[in-house]
């Protein structure tokens, strides 16, 4: 074995091999890191079955209450307000740790002080988060139902049934509390993928995927419409509780056992606060870009048209997130061969996988696009169905090349933030607060049209232009 491959994953061969699959096995043996495997098997069932879960969407939800479906989504974006931004320096800083780490018996071994810091940044990330769970629940879910309730334009016809406090509130109080719930477990899930266990990681979201897309099938069939969210969260809590709590009890009883070392210790204001905070701005910006334009349109705009925009934003989203695997799982690789200072290796990974990330997110918006030009140019019934319930062919042509040029801004951003380092304040705020302004003023005048080429205008030619410039700029610096 080669000195760096510890680097890839630090799993024992035996849980390596108990319980992989034979595409896995195949996989590893032509050189692809089990993680990135897990990963993309991951995003490609969530981009194989994304349609069909669109399509019960469509047969069995009417479309008011699709808007809230989407809504319900956008609105627990509102998490970046409570959590800051915490779990990307945690994955940050647990990386940076990790080079001096391993795992012997399921336990931590290795430097001793980098061992006493891990543990340090794990129990001040469990108070933080214990805390900010709390505050979560009330907030979102205070906000929410103040929301919702005075949403009566988008929901004047379910009103009118008397159906209107039934068809959101259970499901809302639920989702918020699961969401809360799933937040009292992301520092582990942080600290666990910043330590290089993100095969295991990955692989439980593989299963997490497989499960909650089929409650969600079932829920939908059955009537349940917007409990189907409430299910899905519940999967994906199982799921996080699984790792935290049972596969990694032994990992994390030191986290909880030995005595801190008082020499040993994270320090917040120097360690944490200075990207946390520049993070923690950027994300509320960022959700001003990307989710308040729905929220917009299902509070202003015709019945049906949140649900057409949410549906194709969500059909390009899980498109990303398969592209975007093949650079997001480097992340703690990345932060360790920058910690060794293996600059010319870390820019070779980088270039190759984000590379591929971009082709993929490419054709991924080509066939989205051709798929919704022939759905409006048919006259099958249930192809005419399906054209109703996604965005117009330019405003999807538009939408789709706006998250290609996105793509670019996401993956400088991993690079640069693996550096413990954010100099995109300034920019990634301009940039998002340009995109959020461009889609709601455009929205306002021309609707979920408006909205999609307003995205593509300042994605293209604001953010992600000059976050670009940056990250070349950082890189020449730093290295």
């Amino acid at each position: 074995m080669k000195p760096d491959d510890r680097l890839v994953t630090t799993e024992t061969a035996s849980s390596q091999s108990a319980a992989d699959s034979a595409i896995v096995q195949l996989a590893v043996r032509c050189g692809v890191d089990r993680a990135v495997v897990y990963a993309v098997m991951t995003r490609m069932w969530q981009v194989l079955t994304g349609p069909v879960s669109q399509l019960l969407l469509i047969l069995f939800v009417p479309s008011s209450a699709r808007d809230y479906y989407f809504a319900f989504t956008s609105m627990l974006g509102l998490q970046i307000f409570i959590e800051l931004g915490l779990h990307v320096v945690i994955i940050n800083l647990a990386s940076h740790e990790w080079a001096k780490l391993r795992l012997e018996a399921g336990r931590l071994a290795g430097d001793e002080t980098a061992k006493w810091r891990l543990i340090s940044l794990g129990r001040m990330m469990n108070r933080w988060y214990a805390w900010a769970a709390g505050i979560f629940l009330l907030f979102l879910a205070v906000s929410g139902w103040l929301f919702f309730d005075s949403a009566e334009q988008a929901r004047q016809e379910i009103s009118a049934s008397g159906r209107g406090l039934i068809l959101w509130s259970g499901p809302w109080l639920a989702l918020a509390t699961l969401t809360s719930l799933q937040l009292t477990l992301l520092p582990g899930l942080s600290i666990l993928e910043g330590c290089h266990q993100v095969a295991n990681l990955y692989r439980t979201r593989f299963w997490q995927a497989i499960a909650g897309t089929i409650s969600v099938w079932l829920c939908l069939v059955s009537g349940l419409e917007l409990w189907a969210l409430v299910i899905s969260a519940a999967v994906r809590l199982a799921g996080d509780f699984y790792l935290v709590r049972i596969r990694y009890r032994t990992f994390f009883d030191d986290f909880r056992a030995i005595p801190q070392n008082p020499v040993a210790v994270i320090d917040w204001k120097q360690e944490i606060l200075p990207l946390q905070w520049r993070i923690a701005v950027q994300g509320f910006i960022f959700w001003l870009a990307v989710q308040l334009p729905l929220l917009f349109v299902f509070r202003s705009r015709d019945e049906g048209d949140a649900a057409r925009l949410g549906m194709t934003w969500t059909v390009l989203t899980a498109a990303q997130g398969a592209a975007l695997a093949w650079v997001e799982t480097r992340r703690p690789m990345f932060g360790s061969l920058i910690a060794e200072r293996k600059f010319a290796r870390l820019d070779e990974l980088f270039f190759r996988v984000s590379g591929i990330s971009m082709v993929l997110m490419t054709v991924a918006a080509g066939v989205l696009s051709l798929i919704v030009w022939f759905v409006n140019s048919s006259d099958v019934p249930l192809a005419m169905r399906i054209a109703a319930s996604l965005l117009p062919p330019w405003a999807a042509v538009m939408l789709s090349l706006g998250f290609v040029a996105q793509q670019v801004s996401q993956c400088v951003n991993l690079y640069v933030r693996a550096h413990n380092r954010d100099p995109f304040l300034f920019a990634s705020t301009l940039s998002n607060l340009t995109v959020a302004g461009l889609q709601l003023g455009l929205g306002w005048k021309f609707g979920v049209t408006g909205v999609a080429a307003g995205y593509l205008l300042g994605v293209s030619v604001v953010q992600s232009p000059i976050l670009t410039l940056i990250w070349w700029r950082a890189r020449r610096d730093w290295h």
